[in-house]
């Protein structure tokens, strides 16, 4: 009896710890303040505060979603593939593609705060065709729904599979 009440103490300090750590999938949400127009594939924001929260996170792909800053409205959700950095950070980021000129900043990726995997958001396969082109940078798409092969768009419009029905192979960046 001693023994199952220690396991269930122990148990219980567990998970009051993990409700407090921020790295767990459940919980991960980051504000983004930004002073210019942004764009997560599907949507663009208006210079603000909005939330970005994660909603369901796989092995292969995961799902975003961008909501108002009191989280009262769900303005938009995108899919997303893991991305890996060297050294983990502090403090949640975003990375942008380099676009040149006018308009939105179309987001890359997503770190959380302390994480070496991230998230690499999927744009539509027009529109990844166009930030491509633009950043002179790969960018992941799909036709969009949540079962279909995605692909790393080159500068060039070439389309290299990295996450297919066919394909189980890990996700690399093209060179």
């Amino acid at each position: 009896m001693h023994f199952l009440n220690g396991m269930l103490q122990i148990a219980i300090a567990l998970a009051s710890l993990s409700q407090q750590y921020p790295g767990f999938e459940w919980n991960k949400k980051t504000t983004l303040t930004t002073e210019r127009q942004v764009e997560f594939p599907g949507i663009v924001l208006e210079p603000g505060v909005y939330i970005v929260k994660l909603r369901e996170s796989g092995e292969r792909r995961s799902f975003v979603e961008i909501l108002n800053r009191d989280e009262t409205k769900v303005l938009g959700t995108a899919m997303a593939v893991p991305d890996h950095r060297n050294r983990p950070d502090d403090n949640a980021e975003f990375t942008y593609h380099p676009v040149k000129g006018p308009g939105p900043q179309p987001v890359q990726t997503w770190y959380f705060s302390g994480d070496l995997v991230g998230l690499e958001f999927v744009y539509s396969k027009a529109r990844a065709k166009e930030i491509a082109k633009d950043s002179e940078n790969h960018v992941m798409a799909s036709k969009g729904n949540k079962d279909s092969a995605i692909v790393a768009v080159t500068p060039n419009g070439k389309e290299i599979v990295v996450d297919g029905e066919a394909t189980q192979t890990a996700r690399q960046k093209p060179q």
